[in-house]
């Protein structure tokens, strides 16, 4: 920790929206941030650096909770979605921030579509959330195993039991309420049951007493910052991200989606950006891996081991899924999310993994899903039929000249495959008994 503190340190972060007056952003008020289940399992204190991005991390998701965006009646143009913001931030070394701001704006700009500006001051000595006070005795690492993000979904799970079968993983989760732990906990307790490495689990937990904007779009750093403090904590320079391709370029169904109103948490952009910024801040090289962002969501599923089939039924991949408030947790099996994991269970054949009773709470959102679902396959299929395949997407969907970290060639490929998934005769009849299910449903 810093051996000294100036007179104009600070311990209180603040923020201000849109103009208005700055207001004070309180850990333990505002947001609660903890990693004693990371430093205690460690038996070591988190560096600096780490304990500085996970802050300013955590921070920057309070206030994005905090900020709400204007009303969707209230926005009659395109430039409505965006908010001004202004933050000043306590680190440990604010000298070492200030020079990364720029790049960190960027970034947020890229997830959030907001204007942010951000400052950072001094933290006073010994006041950081992350701050321990006691020594240690021993450590409990892993010799040689990985850090790998995971979130208690499809793809993080099918990912990780994939690497169980050849090394040790070290499994980097964040937490938002009791039930998200209490899934993610299951998930990696059945991973572990069913591997012959082990997967040491390390988790922070964040909560925002009041926040109500329910975009969130500044989650995707926040889970990637944990992944990132943590390899330093464990001196490593690498991170493995397990999400699919079409997930994580997340082309918008409709086009009345602009930016970031398509979540871009682990965009290959975003992945990039954020180890551009770990290298910086570090002054080491860091790599973010991501294995399988070539792969659809089903192609990355048959990777798991047959013995880890009840880890991914365990998993939650539901837009509302991880909500305390949701009766029974349950998923709602009307979001694009729930349909996707649905799809891609079905393609890499592991039906029997959905549910006979899958819900669908919402029955409007359903049938406007799935349509929207079939109308974006039904034009990437025109566009990969057309003798410039890559041409025309581009043309149909801008969004992937964004997509500058695959060849022009992989792209293609990864549309193929997920359209093929779309056209097989299984998927058709599954979709259609779906449909037949859904008709005799009633709305909860």
């Amino acid at each position: 920790m810093s051996a000294s503190a100036p007179a104009s340190s600070s311990s209180a972060a603040r923020f201000a929206s849109n103009g208005s007056d700055p207001r004070p952003l309180l850990f333990g008020i505002d947001v609660t941030l903890s990693g004693q289940a990371v430093i205690r399992r460690l038996a070591r204190e988190l560096p600096d650096e780490a304990a500085d991005l996970m802050e300013i991390a955590a921070s920057i998701h309070a206030i994005d909770r905090l900020a709400s965006r204007p009303p969707y009646r209230w926005r009659p143009e395109e430039s409505m979605w965006t908010r001004s913001l202004w933050a000043e931030i306590p680190v440990r070394e604010p000298d070492r921030w200030r020079q990364q701001a720029p790049r960190l704006v960027r970034l947020l700009h890229w997830l959030t579509d907001d204007d942010w500006d951000l400052e950072f001051c001094q933290l006073r000595l010994g006041t950081g959330v992350l701050d321990v006070q006691q020594g240690f005795l021993f450590e409990t690492v892993p010799s040689g195993a990985s850090p790998v993000l995971f979130s208690g979904g499809l793809d993080s799970a099918a990912g990780l039991a994939a690497q169980l079968v050849h090394e040790d993983a070290i499994a980097v989760s964040v937490h938002t309420n009791g039930w998200m732990w209490q899934v993610q906990r299951r998930v990696l307790a059945a991973l572990n049951q069913a591997s012959s490495r082990h997967c040491l689990p390390l988790r922070y937990r964040i909560s925002v007493s009041s926040g109500t904007e329910t975009s969130q779009r500044s989650r995707g750093f926040l889970f990637l910052a944990a992944g990132v403090a943590t390899a330093w904590a464990v001196r490593q320079d690498q991170l493995r991200v397990f999400e699919n391709g079409i997930g994580a370029i997340n082309l918008p169904y409709l086009r009345s989606q602009h930016g970031s109103q398509a979540s871009k948490s682990a965009h290959p952009a975003t992945l990039a950006m954020v180890q551009e910024l770990a290298t910086a801040v570090s002054g080491r090289s860091f790599l973010i891996e991501a294995p399988a962002m070539m792969m659809t969501k089903a192609e990355l599923v048959r990777l798991a081991p047959l013995a880890t089939r009840k880890a991914l039924e365990l998993t939650v991949s539901c837009d509302a899924g991880f909500s305390a408030r949701v009766p029974e947790h349950r998923p709602c099996g009307a979001c694009t999310s729930c349909l996707l994991r649905c799809q891609s269970l079905n393609a890499a054949g592991l039906a029997n993994l959905i549910p006979v009773d899958f819900p669908a709470r919402r029955k409007d959102d359903w049938q406007f899903n799935v349509n929207a679902m079939c109308w974006q396959v039904t034009r990437l299929r025109a566009c990969l039929e057309s003798p410039e395949p890559w041409q025309r997407l581009i043309c149909e969907f801008p969004e992937l000249i964004d997509v500058t970290q695959l060849t022009k060639e992989e792209v293609v490929r990864l549309y193929r495959a997920y359209v093929k998934e779309w056209d097989t005769d299984e998927h058709a009849a599954w979709l259609a008994g779906l449909a037949r299910r859904e008709s005799r449903t009633v709305a909860l």
